[in-house]
């Protein structure tokens, strides 16, 4: 017998990001309506994705091939770094490592094109989804999470090998090459730390400057929207003002085609009765 929270988890973790919470509710709604209570209790609580794991879900429906890929690269990936501990040698290590970081990159290139929310990712959330990907090879439950399409939140970070937890690093780890970096001289510290001062003032300012205008633009949109309410009442007013006059109006000119016709029979009456007299005194000569 199918799983009723299994079949809504399915089918939520799949929708727009934006729409998950309204379809959400509504079949907690239906589920309750079925009188499966401990179901729809079950599915109230399911956790609405950040937008980098909504992004791995989409990616799942969008790019299975991909993820297969990456999954196939954490199983090498995991294998070696046993056998690494095992003191089997690095090289297979590097090797399996090269290919889950190739897999990530395949990934999150193909991410920069997905909209959660309605938006492209920003540089951020592509990070956030980069670590939660990388996670995969440590952590079985972002594994299985991805490899299913059921990611919630944001993995944390797995460090530089990534290793399984409970493995020591391996005795003869891939060489790191790394850059000389030359030590800055005062003066250009100096000035590099004033100009990141600056910039973290004025991107302050910037943020005021957004909060104010925000605070205004509600507040212009409150008022504008009490004008409306305002207007439409008064516009209801006038039209049951104006039936009410166009009303009496019909009734009027009934009336009028009414006296009308009241009038023309006067004329006639009369008109006869004239001739009657002219006739009588006619006789009477």
């Amino acid at each position: 017998m199918a799983d009723p929270v299994d079949d809504v988890a399915g089918r939520l973790y799949g929708l727009p990001l934006e729409d998950f919470t309204r379809e959400r509710d509504a079949a907690a709604r239906e589920l309750r309506k079925a009188k499966d209570r401990e179901a729809a209790d079950v599915v109230a609580k399911l956790p609405k994705p950040t937008q980098a794991a909504w992004a791995a879900n989409a990616l799942v429906r969008e790019h299975r091939d991909l993820v297969d890929t990456l999954l196939d690269a954490v199983d090498e990936l995991r294998a070696a770094q046993q056998e690494a501990v095992a003191g089997k040698g690095a090289a297979a290590l590097r090797d399996a490592a090269a290919a889950e970081r190739a897999a990530v990159d395949a990934l999150a290139a193909a991410a920069k094109d997905l909209k959660p929310g309605g938006r492209k990712p920003s540089a951020a959330t592509l990070e956030r989804l980069r670590t939660t990907l990388q996670a995969a090879a440590t952590d079985d439950e972002v594994r299985d999470a991805l490899d299913r399409g059921r990611v919630v939140a944001d993995a944390e970070g797995v460090g530089a090998w990534g290793l399984m937890p409970g493995a020591d690093a391996p005795a003869t780890p891939p060489p790191r090459r790394t850059k000389p970096r030359a030590k800055p001289k005062s003066k250009d510290e100096a000035a590099e730390r004033h100009a990141a001062e600056e910039r973290l003032r004025e991107e302050r300012e910037r943020r005021a400057r957004l909060e104010t205008e925000l605070r205004e633009a509600r507040a212009e949109r409150r008022s504008r929207e009490r004008e409306l309410e305002r207007a439409e009442k008064a516009a209801d007013r006038a039209a049951t003002r104006l039936e009410a006059a166009l009303a009496a109006a019909e009734e009027a000119r009934e009336q009028a085609d009414e006296a009308t016709a009241d009038l023309e029979s006067a004329r006639e009456a009369a008109s006869e009765a004239r001739d009657t007299v002219a006739r009588l005194e006619e006789q009477l000569d």
